[in-house]
């Protein structure tokens, strides 16, 4: 075999191997920075049920509201992962568990490198259907209204605090009693919780493709919906949560945005009949509508990087790539929010 022959083969190995190398590598969330559409993307994410004309059911019927919610108030935005558990061994080896998840201080970073990177898409997004979003400092206009949002409690129907606790309960067994979910905040936000407890693909790095579709949750609906916006004096508010993971990779923590959620809660315009109950399928408080951009892998979002500049370019395309799917998200919802008006 001559020289010219062996350097080809070594050519092609190398090129194979680099192949089977990116094959194998997670996706960046980088790599949406050119990705300027992305409303197909995201997918609606609420119990679309909408009431009927008795005023029952759990989602808007844009007709009976007969407008478009004028101001709403960007109640929360947070950071919530569920963790990963890698089970490892045998019953007869014995098991060994290995959880992860991005922990507190690193989830109130991202809390806020999102919002930053985001805020005003969020505002421009919705202006864009005549919606104003409105941030703490210009919904908590008096001290009852600060006080009525710090001390805000999500409140669930007895159903579904019975099968969170038991999600929990089975899911902390598996974990030798580690409980490893975290929740947190953008600074100046409070954690007002609505998404169910989710599981977790460890070898994906992501969560399932929808959180609340199903949802029958009525008093969490009602009192975000209701109860919240009474509070605010506002015409709806506005949760927005990523869903996020984190494991061992190169020797170092790595985090993934695994889905970008949306959510929309509003009073319900048709009243209640004279002499009639609450609970018995009427909620004061509805769905206006709700969207979750999904991954079907989790993006790495600090890849490992050589230099700085590399990873201040990387900063800047994720920045760029999160504002494509706030953009994405919000187009979902104005467009769904505008056409069932009309």
């Amino acid at each position: 075999m001559n020289t010219t022959s062996k350097l080809s083969k070594v050519i092609a190995a190398l090129l194979i191997t680099s192949i089977l190398v990116s094959s194998c590598s997670p996706p960046k969330l980088s790599s949406y920075a050119t990705e300027t559409n992305l409303s197909g993307k995201a997918k609606f994410d609420f119990n679309q049920s909408k009431i009927r004309a008795n005023g029952k059911g759990f989602s808007i019927d844009m007709k009976a509201l007969g407008k478009m919610p004028k101001r709403i108030a960007l109640v929360s935005f947070y950071v919530d992962d569920p963790g990963i558990t890698v089970v490892s061994g045998s019953n007869y080896t014995g098991k060994t568990y290995n959880t992860t998840n991005t922990g507190s201080t690193n989830a109130q970073f991202y809390a806020n490198y999102f919002l930053n990177a985001s805020i005003q898409n969020i505002k421009e997004g919705f202006g864009k259907y005549g919606m104003e979003v409105l941030l703490p400092n210009e919904f908590l206009t008096s001290q009852e209204k600060k006080d009525a949002y710090n001390n805000f409690v999500v409140k669930h129907t007895t159903i579904n605090k019975i099968g969170q606790s038991l999600s929990k309960f089975a899911k902390n067994m598996g974990n030798l009693s580690t409980s490893i979910e975290t929740d947190e905040t953008a600074d100046g936000y409070k954690l007002v919780k609505i998404n169910n407890r989710e599981t977790s693909d460890a070898k994906k790095v992501t969560v399932q493709g929808n959180n609340l579709s199903g949802c029958f949750d009525g008093q969490m609906i009602e009192s975000v919906g209701y109860e919240l916006v009474q509070a605010l004096d506002v015409d709806a508010v506005l949760i927005i949560y990523n869903s996020q993971l984190a494991n061992e990779r190169w020797g170092k923590s790595r985090f993934y945005l695994c889905a970008l959620n949306m959510h929309l809660f509003g009073p319900n315009p048709t009243p209640l009949k004279e002499g009639k109950r609450d609970g018995n399928g009427y909620s004061k408080g509805l769905f206006y509508c709700g969207v979750r951009m999904p991954f079907k892998k989790g993006l790495l979002i600090n890849p490992k990087l050589k230099d700085e500049k590399e990873k201040e370019t990387n900063d800047n395309l994720n920045i760029t790539a999160y504002q494509n799917m706030v953009n994405g998200c919000v187009k979902k919802m104005g467009d769904y929010l505008k056409k069932e008006l009309n």
